[in-house]
């Protein structure tokens, strides 16, 4: 097919990083004197930034509240931030993956939504940053996704031409990501969204397996 290089998504693609986003979320509601939110729904709440998460949350009664809402986002971007790693791990098969991408010369590269310092200490602790021609959060001076900037910077440092890399996601936020920049893109469908939630979205390429990516290269 002629991909030389892959642009992740990290949440949800590469990493499960539900577990820590939930604990940190239910620390900050408990702080306010809120219950906890179900760890099983924590998925159903993420993908839109931190804010949006406990816009989705919180009572209706408060959700217009921005100073109220933007100071709880606030402190939970802060607690989240000091130490994003406790239970966040790779997707089984993804180190393996990412070997075997290393094999056959495939140039790697992240572009997140979480903030750049962040993102680059989460892939440096699960991952290894060595692996990534290119790792790039969203406050490093680019907008976030779907805006292809950061993508456009992180194709810009992985010098292949955008003929030969493939956008790998997880959510219909990535799929706009990739036809913004411009990007042939597949959807994995272990991620943070369910395969039928993403079809009705109007997504049709996906794999299903960390496997299945090899056959793209």
């Amino acid at each position: 097919m002629g991909y030389r290089g892959i642009l992740f998504d990290l949440d949800g693609t590469l990493l499960n990083t539900l577990a820590d986003i939930g604990f940190y979320i239910n620390r900050t509601l408990s702080r306010y004197g809120y219950l906890p939110f179900p760890m099983d729904k924590v998925n159903t709440v993420v993908g839109w930034g931190l804010k949006m998460a406990l816009y989705k949350i919180l009572p209706e009664n408060v959700r217009g509240d921005d100073a109220y809402l933007s100071k709880m986002t606030e402190e939970l971007i802060a607690d989240y931030n000091s130490n994003p790693v406790i239970k966040t791990v790779p997707y089984p098969g993804i180190i393996d993956l990412l070997d075997e991408l290393a094999r056959r010369n495939v140039v790697l590269g992240i572009f997140s939504n979480k903030s750049h310092p962040v993102t680059l200490q989460v892939v440096d602790k699960t991952m290894g940053l060595s692996r990534f021609a290119a790792v790039l959060g969203s406050d490093a001076g680019f907008p976030r996704k779907p805006e292809p900037d950061g993508a456009n910077e992180v194709i810009r440092r992985m010098g292949l031409p955008k003929s030969e890399i493939l956008y790998i996601g997880d959510t219909i936020m990535d799929h706009e990501t990739a036809q913004n920049a411009g990007l042939d893109d597949i959807t994995v469908t272990w991620g943070f969204r369910s395969r039928k939630q993403l079809e009705e979205q109007g997504i049709s390429h996906f794999v299903e397996s960390v496997d299945e990516i090899l056959k793209y290269f």
